[in-house]
């Protein structure tokens, strides 16, 4: 069998191409592949990311809300409670296992809150609530518990974020299932 060089130069173009064309398509499609898994990667990162934004969000919310209920940071003293703790001074005050933890609370001493920092808590909930969908139902059930003992304040931030609040409806606070 005697191939003629012009019959292979006519079959060469052809096939190089095709070689080419399958090349270059199988190159494409894995390029395709590894952008996918890189999308999905970064869709998994900014969600993580979100979630633990939303965390801090929420815990930052909450160490307003201490505000808020006008609690200021606790300390609590090692060696009074060492002396309490004392048999000598459990005897004479008459503690027993039975009643230790009322004593042991009464140790702990709260820092008050100023009126304005409690005001502005208040205000920054609601700021917050208004910000932050995620924030929303947190914020009205803080708030609606905050008229219980701040009225005059927490009613306008209240009514106006349930104005602007789609969701369902939310529990009563204990206050007010008492009323």
């Amino acid at each position: 069998m005697n191939v003629d060089l012009s019959t292979l130069k006519d079959w060469l173009v052809p096939v190089s191409t095709f070689v080419t064309l399958i090349t270059a398509s199988v190159g494409g499609w894995m390029s395709l592949r590894e952008y996918r898994l890189k999308v999905q990667a970064e869709t998994r990162l900014a969600k993580s990311t979100e979630l633990e934004a939303d965390v801090k969000l929420l815990k930052l919310f909450t160490e307003i809300m201490s505000i808020a209920h006008a609690r200021g940071q606790t300390q609590l003293s090692e060696k009074l409670i060492e002396k309490l703790l004392s048999p000598e001074t459990m005897k004479e005050l008459g503690v027993t296992i039975a009643n230790l933890r009322p004593v042991l609370e009464s140790a702990v001493i709260s820092h008050p809150v100023g009126i304005a920092a409690q005001d502005a808590a208040i205000a920054a909930i609601w700021a917050l609530g208004i910000k932050h969908e995620i924030l929303q139902p947190v914020a009205i059930q803080a708030l609606t518990s905050l008229t219980g003992f701040k009225e005059k304040v927490a009613r306008p931030y209240l009514e106006d974020l349930k104005s602007k609040y789609s969701g369902k409806e939310l529990a009563n606070a204990e206050h007010e299932k008492q009323a």
